[in-house]
């Protein structure tokens, strides 16, 4: 974990803010968020960043930690998009922590987000293929290719392509007829991506790679 990306933070000011992802599109949702302005400079936080927010005194009760999207980013202040539960809390932010960014980490995350207004955590969309390279000398690093039927809350569905290559430390768990997502999350772990795929049933991993590439099926 770099230093440049974790920030001890003071709030000035919570204001509730209405987000519109993909705006003027079949996919267009409204959200909750949260605009927080800093006493702080926060110079190197960008759009789409994933960031783990600390509020509370560490090592006591008033402690608690949790994930949000920076949708909006300046020097001073951020757009959150986090769950409603954690509003209260967002007055006693004490430091911010970007996790991981798909815009700096994942080829083609771009298109994914001018499509969906985001890049989404995939909750209980189904996984289509499931394709793992194998490889009889244990040397060689593997490279595992997923296909998820994204579901939007109004039933738009969109196919993506993901490939993760150069697969260390792996823990998967097999395809079975029925693969359903709980969460795909990513995180910064030393020079590597930690991926974690967790399952509502059939296929689950979690794994460090190298490099992450995901592309749009054109329907």
């Amino acid at each position: 974990m770099s230093n440049e990306w974790v920030w001890d933070v003071t709030v000035r000011s919570v204001e509730r803010e209405e987000i519109c992802f993909a705006p003027n599109s079949d996919w267009q949702v409204q959200a909750q968020g949260f605009r927080l302005h800093f006493n702080t400079v926060l110079p190197n936080l960008r759009t789409q960043d994933q960031i783990l927010v600390s509020v509370g005194e560490w090592d006591t009760p008033t402690w608690a930690a949790f994930i949000g999207t920076a949708v909006e980013c300046s020097p001073e202040s951020i757009l959150l998009y986090t769950s409603p539960q954690y509003e209260s809390r967002l007055w006693n932010a004490r430091r911010i922590e970007r996790t991981f960014s798909p815009l700096m980490s994942i080829k083609g995350a771009q298109n994914v987000i001018d499509r969906l207004g985001l890049f989404p955590p995939f909750h209980y969309d189904e996984i289509t293929k499931v394709c793992m390279d194998a490889e009889e000398r244990s040397n060689i690093p593997m490279n595992l290719s997923v296909t998820i039927r994204h579901t939007s809350t109004g039933g738009l569905e969109q196919h993506i392509d993901f490939y993760f290559a150069d697969i260390q430390q792996e823990n998967v768990t097999p395809a079975e007829e029925c693969n359903i997502c709980l969460q795909l999350s990513f995180k910064y772990e030393g020079e590597c991506i930690r991926v974690q795929l967790d399952a509502v049933s059939g296929f689950a991993a979690s794994f460090l790679c190298h490099k992450i590439a995901v592309q749009l099926q054109d329907t």
